[in-house]
């Protein structure tokens, strides 16, 4: 097969330049068919087999996939070509064999698979959500932190304590997800030699506190970068590491395959951190030079996983950039490689960073509203966008916690649900002017062995928007339903006495992209009953506590679930997975809600302790109740929380 050569041409001041970039040579279909036969198939569960037809629902995902010969064999991607069509002039073309797209229209979805000139398709149904089941944006309340590398590289010890301390404040605050990264410049800075480390350490600091992850990715090695560079983020690498570059991602993608499902490529890559200087990338050349690596990077990350959401480099979008320069940006993506090798569009859509009154912008709302535009008008408006960096550089915390609420009310106003996360920037001030207070919710004193962050008058602004004034989260042990010893459909750690717990990807609905990995179910319609008692925490006249969570309709899509508040009629002083809820149970709130096909995250049920309520001083419990309490059916439930204010 004929390759493509690529040509760079270094200028003054470092510029780099590109001609001439075409097809790789692994994307090119091959002019010969080498299997006799080929088979369109899709795949649904984990655990479920190829099939020429399947039924799921609108919302989820499927695998489409090429087998070759008769066998469970797919085909090498670069022999076949996938297409996939569906509803509302929906129209994919993955360019990787085995991966998942999504459905997010009720209807039919063709896939069409070709090998030269033979030709095999496949159907998959999507049958109509449960009427009245919320549309959900989960991780729209998220906080970014300003990674520990930043200042203690070479001190993993203290890099673990500032992310664990960052991390900490954002689940506290109520945020459903944060930001990590993996950057390649620090993973690989020997070629050949991976140090996972850090990369890890983020993720589980993430973990344990209940946060999706959506992660950075980019920065090249010094060793790979092209003469003349010397800045990790400054630059793709030469084209003579293309195959370093691809296997590094590959690498990171299968690494984490089933932990970290988001990424996107690089970061501002038309602002400060491409190839020109002086923040002066912005123009049409270095738009196609970052669209064929992101192709590069799109592909390997899904040869690695073939489940990975991938969004494009979080560009800027603060205000002084004006309405369309993003959307130029995407459009020039699209007329170099067109639609199918990102999945998301991440921005930074920044107001005016310096507010000094309310009348300021508190977001680039056009420029957002543009970048919609352009997806709609390329026919993929399923696309979501990722406003991925927004904040404030301002001394005046209150005018910040105005704007930080002014801008999460924009972002949850129905209208706008194609936005599909905002992250605040950030937990810690961020290094700009002035260094000792921007952006940042709290103050830091890194003098100490680990750091200390102290609230500033911002912080509650964000905390009270989400969780309610002078709201906090109690904490219950394995919430996320992850942290479980015994294995698949077995008891749930730390909740009882009944319930089990079961893999997502074996059992898949929609709106499971956010729920971990696992969650738990049990049967409603019946005695059985799945709590929790909290040892530590008592019930105090005033406060109201809300408990919550996601929730399904199990293996039939129906059901009813009863959430309840009640308290322990006699203290237990053993480990929660040991106390008799059952017996000390005294009941003081329920609420149930029917459940359906998809999962949605419920009200939950609230309680206001009253004055000389018997439950003040006692200890806490939340359940799911039984077939008595108003429970029906199968019920599946995932990410618990309990929040008091």
């Amino acid at each position: 097969m004929k390759r493509t050569r690529w040509q760079w041409t270094a200028g003054q001041a470092g510029r780099l330049l590109v001609v001439g970039l075409g097809l790789m040579a692994t994307e090119a279909l091959s002019q010969v068919c080498d299997y006799s036969s080929i088979q369109a198939r899709i795949q649904v569960s984990s655990t479920g087999g190829w099939s020429s037809s399947a039924s799921i629902i609108e919302g989820q995902r499927f695998r489409v996939g090429v087998l070759v010969n008769g066998t469970s064999q797919l085909a090498a991607r670069e022999l076949v070509s996938l297409r996939v069509t569906g509803p509302n002039g929906y129209e994919v073309r993955p360019p990787v064999n085995g991966v998942f797209v999504d459905a997010p229209w009720n209807g039919t979805y063709v896939l069409e698979a070709t090998c030269k000139n033979i030709t095999s398709t496949a159907t998959v149904t999507a049958t109509t959500r449960t009427p009245g089941t919320p549309t959900q944006r989960p991780n729209l309340h998220m906080i970014g932190i300003r990674p520990g590398i930043e200042l203690y590289k070479g001190n993993q010890a203290q890099i673990d304590a500032w992310d664990q301390a960052s991390m900490q404040k954002v689940a506290e605050a109520g945020a459903v997800a944060t930001h990590i990264g993996f950057s390649w410049a620090d993973i690989e800075p020997t070629r050949g030699v991976f140090d996972w480390t850090g990369a890890e350490a983020q993720y589980a600091a993430a973990k344990a506190r209940g946060l999706t992850v959506f992660a950075f990715s980019g920065t090249t090695p010094i060793w790979a970068l092209p003469a003349g560079f010397t800045e990790s983020h400054r630059s793709p690498p030469d084209p003579q590491y293309t195959a370093d570059f691809q296997h590094f991602f590959r690498e990171l993608s299968a690494r984490f395959c089933h932990r970290v499902r988001y990424y996107e490529f690089w970061n501002e890559p038309n602002g400060c951190s491409w190839v020109n200087p002086e923040c002066s990338n912005g123009q049409k050349q270095q738009a196609e030079l970052y669209a064929d690596w992101l192709k590069l990077w799109y592909v390997a990350m899904k040869e690695g996983c073939p489940d990975v959401v991938l969004a494009t480099g979080g560009l800027d979008c603060s205000s002084y950039t004006g309405a369309d320069s993003c959307s130029q940006y995407i459009n020039w993506i699209y007329d170099r490689i067109g639609g199918d090798y990102f999945d998301a569009v991440s921005i930074h859509p920044y107001g005016l960073k310096t507010p000094t009154s309310d009348t300021d912008a508190y977001l680039n709302i056009p420029a957002i509203e543009s970048v919609r535009g352009v997806l709609v008008t390329r026919a993929q408006p399923w696309k979501k966008i990722w406003a991925d960096e927004w904040g404030y550089n301002t001394r005046d915390e209150a005018l910040k916690g105005r704007m930080i609420e002014r801008a999460l009310s924009w972002f949850e106003d129905p209208a706008h649900d194609y936005v599909f996360q905002a992250r605040y920037l950030t937990v810690q001030d961020t290094g700009e002017e002035p260094v000792d207070h921007n952006y940042g919710l709290f103050d830091i004193d890194t003098t100490v062995s680990h750091p200390v962050l102290t609230s500033r008058a911002s912080y509650p602004s964000y905390r009270d928007h989400v969780l309610g004034t002078g709201g906090a989260r109690l904490p219950l042990l394995n919430a996320q339903m992850e942290n479980n010893t015994t294995s698949q459909y077995g008891a749930i750690a730390n909740w009882g006495p009944n319930g089990g717990w079961a893999n997502h990807a074996e059992y898949p609905r929609p709106a499971n992209q956010d729920l971990g990995q696992k969650f738990g179910f049990y049967s409603a319609g019946t005695p059985e009953t799945v709590g929790q008692i909290l040892t530590g925490h008592r019930f105090v006249q005033g406060k109201t506590y809300v408990f919550k969570s996601w929730a399904h309709g199990g293996g039939d899509n129906t059901g009813v679930v009863p959430y309840q508040i009640g308290y322990a009629s006699t203290d237990c002083n053993l480990p929660p997975q040991s106390c008799n809820l059952s017996s000390s149970w005294e009941h003081l709130q329920t609420r149930i809600f029917a459940v359906g096909n998809t999962w949605y995250e419920t009200e939950g049920v609230s309680f206001t302790v009253p004055a000389g309520s018997p439950a003040i001083g006692k200890q806490i419990i939340v359940r799911f109740g039984r077939k008595a309490d108003g429970g029906m059916g199968d019920i599946w439930f995932d990410n618990l929380s309990l929040t008091v204010r």
